[in-house]
């Protein structure tokens, strides 16, 4: 039962973040405050001890710190710093890594796939404002796809979840 809650929470908000971010622009607050009461709601029930709690919300922290230094540089957006950190403070160190890495694999990889539409595609043939928006605009990037699938591709192997589903 509380894998089936870890999974609708992360997943849920995983693809409402995505959708959100590639139609307008946006990740909507709600978003990043399910992500973190879901995980304060879970961890009574796959209590790991205080050490591991105080790795969980450290590494929230620290992430929160980063994105929002990201968002003051104008790196990332506001809500791309958010969701960062609501959905870092799921991971270990071990599992933040691999969540970093597929971050950035994917980011890297919608950064190439915008750039070269912005450059050849035709935008003015698109009819649905979202997509125009998304080839018009040459200074925003949907990040939260990225953290999105990034959130996805470690969600299954984390320290965490196996705990919550007994497989550790």
């Amino acid at each position: 039962m509380l894998t089936l809650f870890i999974i609708i929470v992360v997943v849920g908000c995983m693809f409402a973040a995505a959708w959100n971010d590639m139609t307008s622009m946006t990740i909507p607050n709600w978003i990043s405050l399910v992500l973190v009461a879901g995980f304060l709601i879970a961890v009574p029930f796959a209590w790991q001890g205080w050490a591991v709690f105080g790795t969980h919300m450290l590494i929230g922290f620290i992430c929160f710190a980063l994105g929002v230094g990201m968002f003051a540089l104008g790196w990332m957006g506001g809500g791309d710093a958010k969701l960062f950190a609501a959905t870092s403070l799921w991971w270990v160190w071990a599992d933040l890594w691999q969540y970093l890495v597929f971050t950035a694999i994917a980011g890297g990889l919608l950064a190439i796939f915008l750039l070269l539409g912005r450059k050849f595609f035709p935008v003015k043939i698109l009819k649905t404002d979202w997509l125009y928006r998304l080839f018009k605009d040459e200074k925003k990037m949907p990040y939260g796809l990225a953290l999105a699938f990034g959130a996805l591709m470690t969600l299954p192997k984390s320290d965490f979840y196996l705990f919550a589903s007994g497989l550790v």
